[in-house]
């Protein structure tokens, strides 16, 4: 187990979890798809399907692992069904299908079909630390690291946290560092960076495995391009590319991270998972740290 990606969501009030913790999570624990669902959201266990626990303490940080199973139905089978039965009521009554009555009956169609849809599954990894007040999504998009927190809003009642984001633009912040050439320590530039025109019709400039102190990239900062992803490297254990909107996406452990990690002898699952959790919440927690003080 590994974030491969890290959003920070602190939080605006002093949070504590409740005595009760687990059983809420019970109460909204995934269910497989009924016949007649296209959807299924809720928690996991982070031990895997033969375990009914689902949270895991490192310290004062909780472990969370959320499961979604979605239908999946070809939109060709069904448009191709749907044609089919339009075609059908056009010949049999000898009239046209409005639009909301098409749309009524791929609806129907869809009903029938989902029992013969084959399943996708797929997990969202979470932690709650509560010493520094804040929780990590290991997601690469927005609105399912809000899909997370909205599972575990709606299982514990109120949940204030909003995203960690610096007063100004990430982007100032970026721009000035690669600029300048010159991050706040612990982080090192890495290889990788995108900046954009400030204008609508501007061009985008993508290096990747590039050395990022050329003159040319230099060039196009002076011309007025802002850097809106950036590679970094934390500690020389981390190394992630920073985004806009502070979201760090293909988080990957360095060889010295690696090196240092002690390798368990056939572990059991809840081992495995209490090793990996220790490992990651450890370093996030000073990966948050170092950002705060970063974008001060």
């Amino acid at each position: 187990m590994w974030f491969k990606n890290l959003r920070f969501y602190h939080f605006s009030e002093n949070f504590s979890l409740p005595e009760n913790f687990e059983e809420q999570l019970a109460e909204h624990s995934f269910h497989p798809c009924s016949r007649t669902e296209q959807s299924s959201f809720g928690w996991f266990s982070p031990f895997g399907p033969d375990n009914e626990t689902l949270t895991h303490s490192v310290g004062n940080c909780w472990l969370l692992c959320a499961k979604r199973e979605e239908k999946v139905l070809p939109s060709t089978v069904v448009n191709a069904q749907l044609d089919e039965k339009v075609r059908q009521i056009s010949e049999a009554e000898g009239r046209s299908v409005p639009r909301k009555e098409k749309q009524n009956l791929k609806e129907d169609l869809i009903h029938q079909l989902l029992p013969q849809a084959f399943s996708r599954f797929r997990l969202s990894w979470g932690y709650i630390d509560l010493d520094r007040q804040f929780i990590a999504v290991d997601e690469s998009a927005a609105n399912k690291a809000e899909d997370f927190l909205g599972l575990l809003r709606g299982s514990g009642g109120s949940l204030p946290v909003s995203p960690f984001s610096p007063s100004e633009a990430v982007e100032v912040y970026l721009t000035d560092w690669l600029q300048k050439q010159d991050t706040p320590a612990p982080f090192e530039l890495g290889d990788e960076a995108e900046l954009r025109s400030p204008q609508a019709d501007g061009g985008i400039i993508r290096c990747k495995q590039e050395d990022l102190t050329r003159d040319d990239i230099q060039a196009h900062l002076t011309a007025g391009k802002q850097v809106t992803r950036l590679g970094l490297v934390w500690q020389e254990n981390l190394e992630f590319i920073l985004e806009a909107d502070m979201a760090l996406k293909r988080v990957k452990p360095t060889d010295v991270l690696l090196d240092a990690k002690d390798d368990l002898v056939d572990p059991t699952p809840e081992e495995k998972v209490d090793a990996d959790f220790a490992l990651i919440s450890g370093e996030a927690g000073q990966l948050f740290d170092d950002l705060k003080k970063a974008f001060e």
